[in-house]
Formats: C-alpha cells, structure tokens, sequence
C-alpha cells in the first residue's frame, strides 16, 4: 500500500483530519452523554494520519485541530481532556508500541493517563470547579479509571486494526 507521498494529498488528509476531530469535540460539547466516545473518535482521526502519512505529520495536525477546536467550542472545558490527553494519543502510543516490549508498553502508557488524568483533575478543579466531592473511595476510582483506560487502549488498537486491514485497503 503507498502511502499519502504528494503535499497536496498530505494537506488534504490533514484538513479533513482537522475537521473531523473539530467536530467530533463540537458534538461532544452538546450532547450530554457519549463524550468518551468521541473523544476517543477524535484520536481515531489521528491514528489514521499515522497510518497514511507519519507521525511528523500527525503532530501537525494534532495542533491545528487543537487551535481550531479551542476557537470554535464555547466550551472550553470540553477542549482541555482532548488537549492534555486524547488529542495526542495515537501519536505517543504509535511511538510507545515500538518498543515491543508488552509490559513495558503498558507501564508508560499508564504512567501517561495517570498524569494526563492529574494534570486535568487540578485544572478543573482549580479553574473551573473549585473543590470536587467524590462519594466513591480514591481507590476504587483509581483501580475503576485504570480498567477503563485498558479496555479505551484495546479498543483503540482493534480499530486502528480494522482500518488497516478492512478499510484501508478499500479506499486505496
């Protein structure tokens, strides 16, 4: 399969990228429910950079749809999680599944949500929220967010799976 070589089809991917995570933040900015999902959708986009162009690239992209979505979305809190960690995924997991080491693997992808999930929890809770109250045990949020994160990254991983194996060579 070749890959997206021509600068035109690179900017043409790119601005379709762009506009797809834009959206996908925008829906998750008015719908009350669903907002995980896409966030998740709006990372997808990326990996699909990644795939037909690099990771150079997919930087790039990362950026603009950042730009864009923190001036089109009124609500900016919505814009923070893709920010600090939804917005970057694909590209550091393509990097961190280099290693090819499985534990290793997973221990700085953990190490990375943990932070990403701290770093946003006193963004929120000092700019936006003040103190928040949790009713469940610190723990049990813990242990509960670190299973939704495995399950977010296999997931992610079968999806980038099938667009490489069904979509992709599809579209080619």
């Amino acid at each position: 399969m070749r890959r997206y070589n021509s600068k035109s089809q690179k900017i043409a991917l790119g601005g379709i990228v762009t506009l797809l995570s834009t959206v996908s933040l925008y829906i998750s900015s008015i719908l009350p429910t669903n907002r995980l999902f896409f966030f998740a959708l709006s990372t997808f986009f990326l990996a699909v950079i990644i795939i037909e162009s690099n990771v150079s690239f997919a930087v790039l992209v990362y950026f603009s749809s950042s730009i864009l979505s923190f001036i089109l979305i009124p609500n900016k809190a919505i814009v923070l999680p893709y920010l600090i960690f939804f917005g970057y995924y694909a590209i550091v997991k393509s990097l961190i599944e280099r290693i090819n080491i499985l534990a290793v693997e997973l221990l700085i992808k953990l190490l990375l949500f943990n932070l990403s999930i701290y770093v946003i929890y006193t963004i929120v809770s000092t700019v936006f929220l003040g103190e928040i109250i949790i009713k469940l045990p610190i723990w049990a949020i813990f242990l509960l967010m670190q299973l939704v994160f495995l399950i977010y990254d296999y997931t992610f991983s079968l999806g980038v799976f099938f667009y490489r194996n069904k979509i992709r060579p599809k579209i080619r």
